[in-house]
């Protein structure tokens, strides 16, 4: 039987920077699991080098999950955590 909680659930993805030939990184986790997130708040930023880039919320939710921390080398499509919905 399905997991109906995971059904909740949307991955943080790394997004297409166009830098196939750079080194993407995980400089900071902006927010910690369990605290509430609203469209637009920024989640994580990600460092290209000479350049930071912000991930934010697409949906209003909780992070409930960090799979890769901070000095981690990331790929365009790595999930990077994983957000709950909010349901209300």
């Amino acid at each position: 039987m399905p997991d109906i909680a995971a059904d909740h659930r949307i991955p943080i993805l790394v997004p297409d920077l166009g830098t196939e030939q750079e080194t993407l990184r995980i400089s900071s986790w902006l927010v910690e699991p369990g605290q509430a997130v609203v469209v637009g708040d920024r989640l994580v930023e990600l460092l290209i080098p000479g350049i930071t880039y912000d991930i934010s919320a697409t949906q209003n939710g909780e992070l409930v999950s960090i799979v890769r921390h901070v000095d981690a080398i990331v790929s365009t499509g790595d999930v990077i955590g994983w957000l709950e919905l909010d349901q209300s």
